[in-house]
This record gives structure tokens, C-alpha cells and sequence, in this order.
């Protein structure tokens, strides 16, 4: 999980040394270009911006498994916009799921609680 601390800050705040590696976005845009033309999906500047966060919590967490913590801070972090509900408009599929695909990261602890039908 996030400390208090950085998660206050998060995401500009300096980058955890946790062992994580940075992501290299730059790197990595044109497999993303390519995945979302698979997949039927537009790169509008409000899907990267979700991308580019998600790509940026890979830099500070902890654990970055956790996608209930995930979920949590991206709520936050797009409340003015409408939160789980923007994000959902976003990418009607799950957020996280969708934009662990696009980006190729490694699936999330709990992304789809087949109990309740949620895929975050």
C-alpha cells in the first residue's frame, strides 16, 4: 500500500526504492498505440491521462498488486471528474483490467471478483 505520506503527494512525488524498476512510457507508447487498435480502443487524451497515472503508480507503490489500493487512488485522483464512474466510461470493461492489457503489466491481485461480477 501507498504510506500516508506519499500517497498525499502521489503522483509527484520522488519514486520509491522498492526494487521496482521506473516504467520507461516512452518507451513503450507505440505498443500501446498497437494494443489499443487490437482491442478496438481510441487513444483519446483522457484514456492516456488514466495510462499515464497507472504507468506513474508503478514508480511509487509499494505493492503494486493491490488493485483495490489502485482503484482507491485513482477514484481520488479523478473525483473532479467523476471518479470510478468516469473511469468506467473510460474503459467500460474495468479500468485497471483494460489498462493492464493496453500497457502489458502483470494482472492485478482481486481484478475481477467473479463473485460480485467486478472487474476493476
Amino acid at each position: 500500500m501507498l504510506s500516508t505520506q506519499i500517497a498525499e503527494t502521489f503522483p509527484r512525488s520522488q519514486p520509491r526504492n522498492s526494487g521496482h524498476q521506473r516504467v520507461q512510457k516512452s518507451k513503450i507508447y507505440a505498443a500501446i498505440q498497437q494494443r489499443a487498435d487490437s482491442m478496438g480502443i481510441e487513444l483519446t487524451d483522457e484514456r492516456l491521462e488514466a495510462v499515464d497515472f497507472v504507468l506513474d503508480f508503478y514508480t511509487h507503490c509499494e505493492d503494486c498488486r493491490n488493485a483495490r489500493q489502485l482503484m482507491k487512488v485513482m477514484d481520488q485522483e479523478f473525483a473532479d471528474k467523476g471518479g470510478k464512474k468516469y473511469l468506467y466510461k473510460l474503459f467500460p470493461k474495468g479500468p485497471l483490467s483494460q489498462i493492464h492489457e493496453l500497457t502489458d503489466l502483470p494482472d492485478l491481485r482481486n481484478q475481477t471478483d467473479n463473485g460480485f461480477g467486478t472487474s476493476y
